[in-house]
């Protein structure tokens, strides 16, 4: 991973819109010239896609929440087919720990938070955290800029 990768991923993380012809003018390589390092980065599985940031409150979902949920022993396969089911939960990833899996879900209500965490208790105990804000929202560690 060479300066000149580093610095167009830094530029399409920032703006994955940004033209072959401008990301060429940041790095000083011609757009066919980037259009090729982007496409050798897509074929090694560095860039795996190109995703839309939202702001979930505009849409209409105000409140989110991370919730540590302490599977039962033979209910953990239930509640990752629940988890895939649930509209609501947006991320899920399982984890070490006694709090095997954390989970973030985006809902309009504090009584839809509440049934969903009711849901969550044919498989799991769970606890729950609210997001009041987000200072720090990156893919990448800082240091792979440097």
């Amino acid at each position: 991973m060479d300066n000149i990768n580093r610095k167009i991923i830094a530029a399409l993380q920032q703006n994955a819109r940004i033209s072959y012809a401008e990301l060429g003018k940041l790095v000083h390589l011609s757009a066919p010239a980037v259009a090729e390092r982007i496409r050798k980065l897509e074929s090694a599985g560095v860039i795996s896609g190109y995703s839309l940031k939202v702001d979930l409150d505009q849409l209409g979902y105000p409140i989110v929440a991370l919730v540590q949920c302490k599977v039962f022993r033979t209910k953990e396969r239930e509640f990752k087919a629940h988890m895939l089911a649930c509209k609501s939960v947006i991320e899920c990833h399982n984890v070490t720990g006694e709090q095997a899996f954390l989970v973030k879900l985006a809902v309009q209500s504090m009584k839809q938070l509440d049934n969903i965490l009711e849901s969550f208790l044919d498989f799991s105990d769970t606890n729950t955290m609210m997001i009041l804000s987000t200072p720090v929202d990156r893919a990448v560690p800082q240091t792979f800029y440097d």
